[in-house]
């Protein structure tokens, strides 16, 4: 009975999404500029000295602004403007790992600012979207425009996903510039594990520096983001990684970068189908959302039929698992040692991918095509050198070709990902979409809520090595708008054939100008034996973790 009522509940998504696809269809207006709201204050002076740390943090596109909730004002704290989501999306990344929190929000039109008042500078440009121009302060009876132009900051920088970024922005002949952070973190298990030689609770801690450095008047730029966790039980955990070690060079309407890099691909919250450049650092979180620097040579041209990039990238990373004695882990452990490819150049197989990108109205569309190596692989039955089963990471090659669609209409946020594989067992199609609604000063006070909602699908169905191939992700996420950043985010993927509920809770909050407390809990809720989770459905934990910024 109630896997009836589940599959006429999932009958009912697949309208809501059909739905939200038509709507997706449906011509708009020019999106208003954007910006990352990451403050709100009741004095004036609290809002500029949040504006002066973050400019003192290399985050130059700040200013502040008066936000009206229920007939009270309020004086916030925002990055901007930007032309779309993506581009405050990825400033909003950026942000994070400065230890700011923030929220995407419209960006108002500002008045003329007084004398004496910092001015509005604009911020770096990255590679793969369309300039802004700068920010453009008119009196109260003008409409401050925006429009796209085809000129790049002198002061360019390039995020892990090549929009609009928030790197620190030195002066043209200045040494550099060193920011980043250092963190310890406990996690807390409910429950034994399932596995013997398995530990309980466990400490770990990680360190993330970042240097940045522009020369040849800002054309040319240089950054360097290493990354190393020790774990107190996990011998795989424990490791080192380059996340980024790469050139940029700034043209008029092109872009180059070489070297190690990060890139980001995806909308949607649930998960990133159509993130595929870089490898996923499974030890580091289950989420999928940590990953592992690339070897890459880019190209971007930057016209007005949309944006280009294409993508070479000479060898490949293998996907990190924890060990046999840590927690999160499949039953058998994954032993990477075995690991095994389709392809006779194994790891230094060439993989290839474009990309375009393309605003148009409330639209924003990136329509991709990865060629080589798969980054998620077959994990195959086998054994160790002692006897014991293990599962053996198979690599094969696959050509994926994918959409992403992002929608902004007003307080709502439609969201898409499709992916079309061929390589893995023949041919299969993936996709995830969703809307998420803001309600803007709930209570009578500064705090937003947001709602989200989301289907995950894939036609492999039971077959797929992936837990999300018929499931509902919903969830909220609370931002306080406090000087102290607080941030609260929940939810839940509820399988539709009634096989397992995952939880997960992320909340984080700043102490001072250089602390914040972060906490984390997830919780897998009636896994069943032959699901892709069931050797982590005593992994219930707590995580708890105090970074420090410099």
């Amino acid at each position: 009975m109630m896997r009836t009522e589940a599959r006429h509940a999932m009958t009912t998504s697949r309208y809501v999404l059909l739905l939200a696809l038509l709507i997706l269809a449906l011509p708009g207006d020019a999106a208003a500029d954007v910006g990352v709201q990451v403050g709100a204050y009741m004095r004036p002076g609290n809002a500029q000295q949040a504006v002066e740390k973050l400019r003192t943090t290399g985050f130059t596109n700040v200013t502040t602004a008066v936000k009206t909730v229920n007939g009270r004002s309020l004086h916030t704290a925002i990055v901007g403007p930007f032309e779309d989501r993506k581009k405050a999306e990825a400033a909003r990344l950026r942000l994070r790992t400065h230890g700011w929190s923030g929220f995407i929000t419209s960006f108002p039109n500002l008045p003329a600012e007084p004398d004496g008042a910092m001015p509005s500078s604009r911020g770096p440009i990255g590679a793969l979207e369309t300039a802004p121009l700068p920010t453009q302060h008119k009196p109260d009876d003008e409409t401050r425009t925006a429009a796209p132009v085809q000129t790049l900051s002198p002061h360019a920088a390039v995020d892990d996903d090549g929009d609009t970024a928030s790197h620190p922005a030195p002066a043209p002949h200045s040494t550099g510039k060193l920011t980043g952070y250092v963190s310890a973190e406990l996690r807390l298990f409910a429950n034994d594990p399932s596995s013997a030689g398995q530990h309980g609770d466990n400490l770990a801690w990680s360190m993330r520096p970042e240097y940045y450095r522009a020369w040849n008047d800002g054309g040319d730029s240089v950054i360097f983001t290493p990354f190393i966790r020790w774990d107190q039980h996990d011998g795989e955990r424990s490791h080192a990684d380059v996340n980024e070690l790469l050139w940029q060079h700034v043209a008029h309407d092109w872009e180059a970068r070489a070297g190690i890099g990060k890139v980001f691909w995806g909308v949607t919250e649930s998960q990133h189908l159509v993130d595929i450049i870089n490898q996923t650092d499974l030890v580091e979180n289950i989420d999928t959302e940590d990953k592992l620097g690339q070897p890459m040579i880019n190209m971007a041209l930057i016209r007005d039929l949309g944006n280009l990039n294409l993508f070479v990238l000479p060898g490949f990373r293998e996907r990190t698992f924890p060990g046999p004695e840590g927690r999160l882990r499949t039953i058998p452990y994954v032993d990477m040692t075995q690991a095994r490819y389709e392809s006779g150049a194994e790891d230094k197989h060439v993989d290839v991918a474009v990309r375009w990108t393309k605003i148009l109205g409330d639209w924003d569309i990136g329509l991709a095509h990865f060629s080589g190596t798969g980054r998620d692989p077959l994990l195959l039955p086998g054994m160790d050198g002692n006897g014991n089963p293990v599962l053996i990471p198979f690599y094969e090659q696959i050509d994926q070709t994918s959409l992403d669609l992002q929608a902004a209409l007003d307080a709502w946020l439609w969201k898409l990902e499709v992916i079309s594989r061929h390589g893995q067992n023949g041919r299969y199609t993936a996709f995830t979409g969703g809307l998420e609604y803001t309600f803007v000063g709930i209570l009578e006070t500064a705090a937003d809520l947001g709602i989200i909602a989301e289907y995950l699908y894939d036609d492999r169905k039971d077959s797929a090595p992936t837990p999300f191939e018929d499931d509902v992700m919903i969830g909220t996420r609370l931002t306080f708008n406090d000087a102290q950043s607080s941030e609260f985010l929940v939810g839940a993927v509820i399988d539709a054939d009634g096989d397992g509920v995952l939880y997960n809770l992320e909340a984080s909050r700043r102490i001072g100008n250089r602390w914040k407390l972060g906490a984390e809990a997830r919780i897998f809720s009636n896994i069943p034996l032959n699901s892709v989770l069931s050797g982590q459905r005593n992994d219930d934990y707590l995580q708890i973790e105090l970074a420090r910024y410099f």
